[in-house]
């Protein structure tokens, strides 16, 4: 009996999501990877080459909205031109808030959310002493 099998020989691998493809010729095949090789070129772990040639898909990370996304309206206006409040730290702000409209967060995630809008952290980097 003659078997005549047609086999791709030739795959791109340019990232961990292609080993998938290697994969399945490999098992067909009956053959072994070089994940140590595989590993070099990629620049990753060996172990990392294994487990994404046993199936392993990165999981999507959520996108939801922080818990300070409701106070928006609410701090652009307290750090408007025309608001008679002045706030020079960040901690007083998110104290005013806490205090006053019931925001419910921790002190470093709200810095962070200040820090990753610019309109909001410039008004206090606008007020640093010496600037």
């Amino acid at each position: 009996m003659i078997i005549q099998m047609n086999i791709n020989s030739e795959i791109q691998i340019d990232k961990l999501e292609d080993l998938h493809k290697l994969n399945l010729i490999m098992e067909e095949n009956n053959l072994k990877v070089n994940k140590s090789q595989i590993a070099r070129e990629l620049g990753v772990d060996p172990r990392t080459v294994g487990k994404y040639l046993n199936g392993y898909v990165k999981p999507n990370t959520r996108n939801r909205k922080s818990k300070i996304d409701h106070f928006e309206p609410i701090i652009k206006k307290l750090l408007g031109k025309d608001s008679i409040q002045i706030f020079y730290y960040k901690r007083i702000l998110w104290q005013y808030l806490r205090d006053n409209y019931g925001l419910d967060c921790a002190q470093s995630s709200f810095r962070r959310y200040i820090s990753n809008h610019p309109e909001f952290s410039h008004y206090f980097n606008s007020r640093r002493k010496g600037h």
